[in-house]
């Protein structure tokens, strides 16, 4: 009987989490978090959410250290502590201006690129730890002339000359000064995952973020996205 009463009020205050509880969810990009907060606010909307933005490394240590109740993030390598679901795949794509010289062709090998000059996200964004691994896997080696804190500061600093900048293909974005080219190479993609330390994910509003996630209106976007 005491066991039945103590699931009960766990159910109870489950319910109650969802009707007036909080979220503060980290991404290291908001273009894949956003979808997953409107579903959320959609149905759950007594739940008030956060969302905290920063690279990969930052990110996840919001995660670990409990300043963050879920993640949206690239994960490179196995992480045992953490649930997770995959919630698509992006591809790194190849940002220059308009007028250079690799802006003609649809598609740039990655042995294209060695010895030319190149602008990167700082070590902790999962951009730059792929594209640089990807370099090294193929034996070639760009010429890095600045790292850059952010996506926005990386596509002004191509516009702007200092080199060519590899980013996700979501994260591209429309600037009318730069084009995008798709990279020929192994070891340029990654998931993005939903992510929650293992005790928690069953937990209330993280629950609920997890089965939104896993539904069906999700899986018909993971399916449709490039990479």
């Amino acid at each position: 009987m005491l066991g039945l009463l103590r699931d009960l009020e766990h159910l109870l205050r489950q319910a109650r989490d969802l009707e007036q509880g909080q979220l503060t969810l980290a991404a290291d990009s908001p273009f894949a978090a956003m979808p997953l907060l409107r579903r959320l606010q959609d149905a759950h909307p007594g739940i008030a959410a956060s969302l905290v933005t920063g690279n990969t490394a930052t990110t996840l240590k919001a995660l670990r250290d409990g300043t963050a109740d879920a993640a949206v993030a690239t994960l490179l390598e196995p992480a045992p502590d953490l649930a997770r679901l995959c919630l698509g795949t992006d591809r790194v794509v190849l940002l220059l201006p308009r007028d250079h010289e690799l802006a003609g062709s649809a598609q740039v090998d990655l042995r294209a690129l060695d010895g030319v000059a190149m602008v990167a996200r700082e070590e902790g964004s999962a951009t730059f730890r792929l594209f640089a691994a990807a370099c090294a896997a193929t034996g070639i080696r760009p010429r890095l002339t600045l790292q850059l804190g952010s996506r926005e500061a990386l596509r002004e600093a191509v516009a702007h000359g200092f080199g060519l900048g590899a980013v996700f293909e979501e994260e591209a974005g429309t600037d009318p000064r730069l084009v995008r080219r798709a990279l020929a190479g192994q070891g340029l993609q990654a998931d993005t995952c939903l992510l929650a330390l293992a005790e928690r994910a069953q937990l209330g509003v993280v629950k609920a973020l997890f089965a939104l996630a896993a539904g069906p209106a999700h899986a018909e976007a993971a399916r449709n996205r490039p990479g």
